[in-house]
């Protein structure tokens, strides 16, 4: 039995990165349809495909094959993916009024849940485990993001949970020891890392990208918030 290639395929080296691009059949196909589907029904059509076309760049692009080789191009396809895709898409679909901390709570439950050693390492096994994490984490995002929408003054608190998770998590990345994740134990030294400073460089990334986003999500939401309540006392 050929052992199984990962989605995004092997590791690349750095002389190889920029020509790994993946023109799989099915994804673009899925991606087209999804296109198509989402124009016919979104209120806002150029958000979402502002949306879809970020999310198809994340797999398509080189972004995909140097996520096989270092946990931190890994750790950026998920925030783009998750702070970025997500909260355009959510612009883009009616309101929901689904609790944003319900819906903060099970982002953060699969964010952890995926990127823990043995779901990730899953991740590297299996198409159908890895589209798996992708999707869950995205929807996941998208609904906390629709949901801070619709409600103001739970969305700043659903937001500072988010951001505080996030912050533990890349913090607990940072400042560990050692590495996580076995699979990039070999695959970081082409590009001069250690996996130890490749897993530094995720958590930092996570850090002051993710950390920077939720500092201004909330402080737009409090904005958002007092803005209404003075409106609504006049």
């Amino acid at each position: 039995m050929d052992p199984y290639t990962p989605f995004c395929g092997t590791p690349p080296i750095p002389t190889e990165l920029l020509t790994r691009w993946t023109f799989d059949p099915v994804l673009i196909a899925g991606l087209l349809v999804a296109l198509g589907a989402g124009l016919a029904w979104a209120p806002d059509r150029r958000r979402f495909a502002t949306a879809w076309a970020l999310v198809a760049f994340l797999f398509v692009s080189p972004l995909c094959a140097a996520s096989m080789a270092l946990f931190s191009a890994r750790v950026a396809q998920h925030i783009l993916l998750t702070l970025v895709a997500a909260p355009l898409l959510a612009a883009a679909l009616p309101k929901t009024r689904v609790s944003p901390v319900g819906a903060a709570a099970a982002f953060a439950g699969l964010f952890w849940m995926w990127h823990a050693p043995g779901p990730y390492q899953a991740t590297l096994e299996s198409d159908l485990v890895y589209w798996s994490m992708h999707i869950s984490l995205f929807a996941a995002a998208t609904l906390m993001f629709a949901t801070m929408r619709a409600a103001p003054e739970k969305a700043v608190l659903a937001a500072a949970l988010t951001g505080a998770q996030l912050t533990v998590f890349a913090a607990l990345l940072t400042l560990s020891p050692s590495p996580w994740h076995g699979w990039h134990a070999l695959t970081t030294v082409p590009y001069g890392l250690s996996a130890l400073a490749d897993q530094q460089l995720a958590g930092a990334l996570m850090w002051v990208a993710g950390g920077g986003l939720f500092m201004a999500m909330i402080a737009h939401l409090t904005w958002r918030f007092l803005r209404e309540t003075s409106a609504g006392h006049r």
